[in-house]
Order: C-alpha cells, then sequence, then structure tokens
C-alpha cells in the first residue's frame, strides 16, 4: 500500500475524503471496472463530482501500474493453451507424415488443429502483450 501514500496525500489536500480515497484504493487494487468505481464514487452518500473521481483513479492507476493489469491473464491462458494445442497437433501431424501410418483424414484434422491453435494463440498473446486483450472478450470471435 505504500505506493499509493503519496496519491493518497495529494488527494487529502484536495479535499477528498480518506473514505473515499480508501474505498478507491481497495476497489483498483481488486480490479474492479473504472465505470463502477466512478458510479460509486460520484454517488450521493459519497459525496464526489466527477472530475475528482476522474483524477483520483487516473492517480491510482498510474500507481498500480495500468488500468487492464489483471484483464490482461485470460488472453495469456487462452493465448498459451491454444500455442500447447497447435504445437502437439503439429507434432502429431508431422510425425504420422514421417512415419506414413497416418490415415488422411487424421492428418487433416491435426494439421487444422495445429494451424487454427498456432495462429488463434499467437493473435491472443500479441494482444495481451498490448494490453489489447480483456477478460470480458471473447477469445474465439476474431
Amino acid at each position: 500500500m505504500s505506493k499509493f501514500n503519496t496519491t493518497k496525500e495529494k488527494h487529502l489536500k484536495l479535499g477528498v475524503t480518506e473514505d473515499n480515497i480508501d474505498f478507491a484504493i481497495g476497489a483498483v487494487v481488486d480490479g474492479t471496472k473504472r465505470e463502477h468505481i466512478i458510479e460509486t464514487l460520484i454517488a450521493d452518500y459519497r459525496g464526489m463530482t466527477e472530475a475528482q473521481s476522474t483524477l483520483l483513479l487516473e492517480d491510482l492507476f498510474k500507481a498500480n501500474g495500468g488500468e487492464f493489469k489483471k484483464e490482461n491473464s485470460g488472453g495469456y491462458l487462452y493465448g498459451t493453451l491454444l500455442l500447447l494445442v497447435g504445437i502437439t497437433c503439429a507434432a502429431f501431424c508431422i510425425s504420422m507424415l514421417v512415419t506414413s501410418e497416418g490415415k488422411m483424414k487424421f492428418i487433416l484434422l491435426s494439421l487444422t488443429g495445429a494451424i487454427f491453435g498456432l495462429s488463434t494463440g499467437t493473435v491472443l498473446m500479441i494482444k495481451s502483450f498490448r494490453g489489447k486483450y480483456r477478460d470480458s472478450d471473447d477469445p474465439f470471435s476474431d
């Protein structure tokens, strides 16, 4: 929590209550979406304006390492699993072609799995590295 101390002190001087700051810090650490945090902060019982809450969240997300830090984890998981499936299917296809023991439908099936797994897994990993993947995205819609 020490990474939030300077942000907390800054906003206390700007007139934001400590209760609101602590709530926002907890929500940011938990990975709550920006819209939900802002709605709660500008509610009548919190008493903040939208400009104050936006400024507070910007500073807190900078201190935490980015707004979508936790939301990219699904992209890494799906990407890794699809790459493993693709590599396994490619190895299976190559082994059937080398030994000449595979039937054509198994070769085509494993080749299709390899192409799908390697291409989709690579795209998901690149999107995750760039921060473009969100857990709410459907990984198979592209």
